[in-house]
């Protein structure tokens, strides 16, 4: 019998069993290798966390459920706790401007490698759970090919984001059947498909670019797409749209702009603007949203005209089509219940020794490296938690052998 059986091969699962090196741990997974969607996080390059406390980290995620579910977990392992954990084994990282961490190397596959070497447990791929019995004092794991009996389970199978890497939401399905209630999964950091056309942006980038939805701004880089709107900034704030709303971007300080046009009057408008820092095809679209051609002189604008055109630069709007699906989301918003699973030991309120951890768990943050913090932390109570229990089971059994009638002396 193991004493822990992990379901799912991703960061959380990997990162579960490589702190319970001692105990008897079998990973399952249903994709050919794990950690694949990992290779894919931070550009490839794995934004495994940023450099904030664990208060200040708290704040990127939406919503006072989720601060306050995790919590505990973000507080007993730190950002700083997950870095020096890498480094401790001999993974090297650096620390960017903006606080988001990497490995040095620049390539996740360094961090994939890190979490699989420092694994002591077996590790099953291309192996599906069909199903899980919970008996009085274990588990037995029904899969494709055989069945394993566990002391305890954890679901560690992410959401339903990069189903390609193996997250199709397959964990929703078992915990659902061992009592647990999901919250209705959605795509989440995830690209805004736009109704104006944007194919002839596509590929230009905006950085620290103020953004507007409803009465909330955000600041962040953006990036046009051949169909809508990408990048950090857009990413972050796709949960919260809805087809029909405005997103709202300030291309340009209104008033600085406007400084420009009445300086250089000779000037045409669109090379004032790309002055600016605005690339041409951008400062194109302005112009045609203000109605004004691109090639008259900042000098021949009324000054209604030239009023315009600089509200147009401050808040240039597209309105929302759709959000891409989960095949482009980063994460999946909803998931367990978090209600049902206790915050302090990732354990099962419903299912005594079923466990949980990471995207598979109703929360999501911004991105930024705080779903893989989150993944981990979540991980590692979980690990010290079932650490506890197989322990006081053990020291049970031991208790249990002894002679009836046995006598301890303290001498």
């Amino acid at each position: 019998m193991h004493d822990l059986i992990v379901i799912g091969g991703g960061v959380a699962g990997l990162f579960l069993a490589a702190n319970l090196p001692d105990r008897k741990v079998l990973i399952l997974d249903h994709a050919k290798t794990v950690g694949s969607k990992l290779l894919i996080t931070g550009g490839g390059s794995a934004n495994i966390t940023n450099d904030l406390s664990s208060r200040e980290l708290l704040v990127h995620f939406p919503t006072k459920a989720m601060r306050n579910f995790l919590a505990p977990s973000l507080l007993s392992f730190t950002p700083s706790d997950l870095m020096n954990w890498f480094e401790d084994r001999g993974v090297e990282l650096i620390v960017r401007a903006d606080g988001h961490v990497f490995p040095s190397s620049l390539d996740a596959r360094t961090i994939r490698t890190a979490l699989i070497s420092h694994v002591n447990s077996d590790i099953r791929t291309d192996c599906t759970v069909t199903g899980i019995i919970k008996d009085e004092e274990s588990f037995t794991i029904h899969t494709s090919d055989r069945s394993f009996t566990t002391r305890f389970v954890c679901l560690a199978t992410g959401g339903m984001s990069c189903p390609a890497t193996g997250s199709d939401g397959s964990g929703y399905t078992l915990a659902k059947a061992l009592g647990h209630t999901i919250a209705p999964p959605k795509p989440a950091l995830t690209p805004i498909i736009t109704n104006e056309t944007t194919a002839h942006l596509s590929g230009i980038s905006l950085s620290d670019v103020s953004v507007t939805h409803k009465s909330s701004t955000t600041i962040g880089d953006l990036l046009f797409t051949h169909d809508g709107l990408s990048g950090p900034v857009i990413l972050n704030l796709s949960r919260a749209v809805a087809k029909g709303d405005a997103v709202t971007i300030s291309v340009l300080d209104p008033s600085t702009l406007e400084e420009n046009l009445l300086t250089f009057p000779q000037k045409r408008i669109s090379m004032i603007i790309k002055t600016l820092g605005v690339p041409t095809s951008l400062a194109k679209e302005i112009c045609e949203r203000s109605s004004l051609d691109y090639a008259r002189n900042a000098g021949t604008l009324r000054k209604e005209e030239r009023k315009l055109l600089c509200r147009t630069a401050g808040a240039l709007s597209y309105e929302v089509k759709t959000i891409k699906g989960f095949k482009q989301a980063m994460v999946t918003s909803g998931g367990v219940e978090l209600s049902e699973v206790d915050r302090k030991t990732m354990e099962s309120r419903v299912t005594p020794g079923l466990f949980f951890c990471g995207e598979v768990l109703d929360y999501d943050g911004e991105s930024g490296g705080y779903n893989i913090q989150a993944a981990c932390s979540t991980a590692y109570l979980a690990a010290e938690a079932i650490r506890k229990k197989i322990d006081s089971g053990r020291q049970s059994m031991t208790q249990n052998k002894e002679p009836k009638g046995s006598l301890s002396v303290d001498i």
